[in-house]
């Protein structure tokens, strides 16, 4: 083959390879694919959010305050941030952009400004503290946070998962799992045009507005709140997409139960926060003893056909929050010391199920046990809130008083282990009502006929009416209304505000939203200890090998090079 040929060959060649490349740019601006091949599919967003991302019909603009001068933690969670929103980028349609902000560039008055900012909606910088190399302790501020706005809207994304007793590299993991979730639910909230509605019941005694006002105002960001009693009408609860009953105290009459009832029957979803015993902390500041006993709610058939028991016992568990008590001789001024108060469990969420994951334990009082009866329902069940390892059953009658804190917890008594206190049901439920006449009192319209098992549907039920309630404190008569979940006296947050957020948003997701919770990333760790022992030899092999790769290359190029000319 002669020189011409050989250049004509090679222009073919590239002619061929840039035709090539223009094909498939051309084919890939019809035909896009994404491949992930980790494997825990790590970067493949949902179907729901990909379906959200679609339809936005205008920008979404987000800035992230996790950049600059940060540890190989917190640099894993900005990189996976910026990861997860290159992602959106993509299925958007470029609708959604970001920017970090780098706090190490910026001047300390601006700083000092923004923290102000993101102080103000409860976002307060995170320390963080590290030891270096040779010893020093040093302590830095970090801002895991973003800002999402959409029009003239914005909300702020808090990117950390911060749960107690969990190392700082399992709440990164922890973090980087539920980023998906959280940008998801920042877009939902500013795009909603029309909010469902929810309610609280009245009329039985349920706890009033003051009572769940904190949870009113989280929860008017997704749903439209109103309170309301049930009247004669079934018809009535129709438009509800959900229904709060909390702490009721007074009988229910089978004229309510049949529209409850009828309602769990078309589709409506129930969240139960019911005491079977009646008892309350507020009784004992004003008496040495209370005694509890069965609360006559008139409620026992309806639970047993959906397929849980309310036991009607009192639960004492060792993992139980603190209560202030006065230590001080009568006489004197009063002295508080914080003490364990049994009766307030700290209940364990459940890892496996999307209202529970990866939740601070819950605050309870006086709560009881829930038995699931019925094992051929059509239902599927999940425990949410479980008791501590050692939990003591107490049958009622109990007697209760404030003096029992200075009682030592007898091991043998705290025999019962992981009781359930909530539980998540889904499927079709039957009426309590089957085979049984429409009570009366009921106006129901004529073609409006009984319904004897329901569509599928959802329902929750948790034994204690009490950890829906924020605290309320009174100055001069105007009320101080308590962030729900804040222990004033440990001065820590439990995870009640976000279980009942959860809670209801599980009810009311026909969309999938609530399953971005449930992902879950392996969390793989260096060995401490090996890595301790032997940081000198793989310090050597980091700075050494690639030296020698690349002297090695060079012998190899230089061997092929003059074995090649001098054939």
């Amino acid at each position: 083959m002669n020189k011409k040929q050989t250049r004509t060959s090679s222009l073919v060649h590239l002619l061929v390879v840039v035709g090539v490349v223009i094909v498939v740019n051309l084919l890939s601006g019809y035909w896009f694919f994404r491949l992930d091949l980790t494997s825990e599919k790590r970067f493949t967003i949902a179907q729901t959010t990909k379906s959200f991302l679609e339809e936005l019909d205008q920008e979404l603009y987000v800035k992230v305050y996790l950049s600059g001068d940060l540890n190989v933690g917190f640099q894993r969670l900005s990189n996976a941030t910026r990861e997860m929103l290159d992602e959106f980028i993509v299925y958007s349609g470029k609708k959604v952009e970001y920017e970090f902000v780098d706090l190490s560039s910026s001047s300390t008055r601006e700083k000092k400004a923004l923290i102000k900012k993101l102080e103000g909606m409860g976002l307060s910088a995170v320390p963080v503290f590290e030891t270096s190399e040779d010893g020093r302790k040093t302590q830095s501020y970090v801002l895991p946070y973003a800002m999402v706005q959409y029009g003239d809207k914005q909300v702020p994304v808090n990117l950390l998962e911060n749960l107690p007793g969990v190392s700082g590299s399992e709440n990164l993991n922890k973090s980087i799992e539920g980023l998906e979730y959280k940008f998801a639910d920042s877009f939902r909230k500013l795009t909603q045009t029309e909010k469902p509605r929810i309610a609280f019941l009245e009329g039985h005694g349920e706890l009033d507005e003051l009572d769940v006002v904190d949870i009113t105002e989280a929860l008017s960001q997704y749903y439209q709140v109103e309170r309301g009693r049930i009247g004669n009408d079934p018809s009535i609860l129709d438009p509800f997409k959900a229904l709060i009953v909390a702490k009721p105290q007074k009988s229910f009459s089978e004229k309510d139960k049949f529209i409850l009832d009828q309602y769990v029957m078309r589709g409506g979803r129930i969240m139960w926060l019911v005491d079977a015993v009646n008892l309350t902390l507020d009784s004992l500041r004003h008496s040495i003893q209370t005694v509890g006993m069965v609360a006559e709610l008139n409620l026992d058939d309806l639970f047993f056909r959906y397929g849980v028991r309310i036991n009607p016992v009192v639960l004492e568990d060792v993992q139980a929050g603190m209560i202030p008590v006065n230590v001080s001789v009568k006489g004197n001024n009063p002295k508080f010391v914080p003490v364990p108060w049994l009766f307030s469990p700290l209940l364990i969420p459940s890892v496996d199920h999307a209202v529970s994951r990866n939740l601070n334990v819950v605050r309870s009082e006086f709560v009881s046990s829930i038995d699931t009866v019925g094992n051929n329902l059509p239902l599927e069940r999940s425990v949410l809130l479980r008791t501590s390892r050692f939990t003591k059953v107490n049958q009622v009658p109990v007697m209760v008083s404030l003096a029992m804190v200075n009682e030592k917890p007898k091991k043998e008594a705290f025999n019962h282990s992981f009781l359930p206190v909530a539980v998540a049901q889904r499927g079709k439920f039957t009426s309590v009502f089957k085979h049984r006449s429409i009570p009366q009192g009921i106006h129901q319209a004529s073609d409006r006929e009984m319904l004897e098992e329901s569509v599928e549907t959802r329902m929750l039920v948790v034994a204690d009416g009490d950890i829906i309630r924020n605290g309320v404190r009174f100055k001069d008569t105007n009320p101080r209304i308590l962030p729900l979940g804040y222990d004033e006296v440990t001065k820590q947050t439990f995870g009640n505000k976000q279980f009942i957020l959860n809670a209801v948003n599980y009810l009311c997701d026909d969309e999938g939203w609530m399953n971005l919770r449930t992902r879950s990333f392996t969390l793989h760790l260096l060995d401490k200890e090996k890595l301790s022992n032997q940081v000198f030899f793989w310090k050597m092999i980091n700075v050494i090998l690639p030296i020698l790769i690349i002297v090695l290359g060079g012998i190899v190029f230089m061997w092929i090079r003059r074995y090649r000319f001098t054939r």
